[in-house]
Parts: structure tokens; C-alpha cells; sequence
């Protein structure tokens, strides 16, 4: 008896999953990138103003 395939076939909710998925770090990547830089220049704000 033969298979049609042999790797593992994709569902219609595992293709969504994944897409969603893909797509919703490619919107996140530069969020957390922003999110990350802006706190960093606001703690050396901040260690300024201390020191001063």
C-alpha cells in the first residue's frame, strides 16, 4: 500500500496558524525595536538629569 504523501500534510488551521503567526512578528519586529531604543534613550535621560 502506497501513501500519497509522506511528510506531514497542512490543514486549513495549521496554515492559518502559521501565517498569522509569521505576520504577527513581522508588525511586532519593529514595535519592540522602537519600544526598545526609546527606553534606552529615556534611561540615559534620566541618568543625566540625575547627575546634574
Amino acid at each position: 500500500m502506497e501513501h500519497e504523501c509522506m511528510g506531514p500534510k497542512l490543514t486549513q488551521a495549521e496554515s492559518f496558524v502559521l501565517g498569522v503567526g509569521a505576520k504577527m512578528f513581522t508588525i511586532a519586529g519593529p514595535v519592540i525595536l522602537y519600544g526598545t531604543v526609546a527606553s534606552a534613550i529615556y534611561g540615559v535621560i534620566l541618568w543625566v538629569s540625575q547627575q546634574l
